[in-house]
């Protein structure tokens, strides 16, 4: 069965903070690993005032713009003189989630690493906006990663299932990083509620993701759990089986002012202190377990 998910092009979001240097430390062990390509990009937010007054500021945003791409070059020389990566580097005004989802497209990016604060002080449910943004808008998988994250690599997965319909699309990209990082996969299927039968069934579809990634020779277990909050059900297994990285759907919700992530997602990466890999849904038949980007 042919895989089409390959990282050849790490894209990171860098506004030189904390949890940007570590999003860069986990992008750089992946890009060795994966003998891909870095791009580091740096935005600096659009005044948001009128055209006019913003007009006024662009003499200092460009100031802002040449300080930025200077220390960024340095930054990009010394990863390849360390690591031996391929660096390049990039400085852009605009709004901050769209430039880096243009940007990801762009440069025909395989993966965006971004830090995130997550949720938490004053702001517990709107925290960590421009990555939810970011996760909404990009066409390839993000991995989301808070301060807490220090542990390079990936050891154990969680792939979460579901009964939704686009649930097991992520398999494929699980697969891959459970391939690159010699990694144990941890399912954990989130029974349904309603009859027997309809439970049945849904073993049946988490059984067939345990059975193709034996088959492509992944290490793996599959687990159940019933539960009114099957976000809150995730972390806390995740936790439980200290696990370095839950991969997820975003489950993106449609509207006129346009896209967002569904409940479930936007729960994850906000209060998962995990690194989060989220990856968009895709028009494919997920019993045939492939991904074509």
């Amino acid at each position: 069965m042919q895989r089409h998910f390959t990282i050849q092009k790490i894209l990171i979001p860098y506004d030189f903070s904390e949890t940007a240097a570590l999003s860069l430390e986990h992008a750089v062990f992946m890009a060795k690993l994966m003998k891909a390509d870095i791009k580091l990009l740096h935005i600096i937010e659009t005044v948001s005032f009128t055209s006019a007054i913003s007009h006024a500021f662009s003499g200092f945003e460009k100031k802002i713009e040449s300080s930025a791409t200077d220390q960024l070059q340095e930054l990009a020389d010394r990863i390849h003189t360390e690591s031996g990566v391929n660096v390049t580097i990039g400085a852009e005004v605009g709004r901050i989630y769209r430039k880096i989802a243009d940007s990801g497209r762009q440069w025909h990016a395989n993966m965006i690493v971004m830090g995130t604060h997550g949720a938490g002080g004053p702001q517990q449910h709107v925290a960590g906006t421009n990555t939810l943004r970011t996760i909404a808008e990009s066409k390839c998988p993000v991995i989301s990663v808070q301060t807490h994250a220090k542990k390079l690599g990936f050891t154990k997965i969680l792939l979460p299932i579901d009964d939704s319909e686009h649930s097991r699309e992520k398999v494929p990209y699980a697969l891959e990083m459970a391939d690159a990082y010699k990694a144990h996969v941890h399912i954990l299927g989130l029974m349904p509620g309603g009859n027997e039968e309809k439970k049945m069934k849904f073993r049946i579809k988490v059984e067939q993701v345990d059975d193709w990634l034996s088959k492509h020779e992944i290490m793996c277990d599959t687990d159940y759990v019933e539960s009114n909050d099957p976000a809150k059900a995730t972390l806390d297994y995740a936790e439980k089986m200290d696990v370095d990285l839950i991969v997820i759907m975003t489950e993106q919700n449609f509207s006129l002012t346009g896209t967002s992530l569904g409940k479930y997602a936007n729960q994850i990466i906000n209060h998962s202190r995990i690194p989060v890999m989220s990856v968009q849904p895709a028009e494919i038949d997920p019993d045939k377990m492939t991904v074509s980007l």
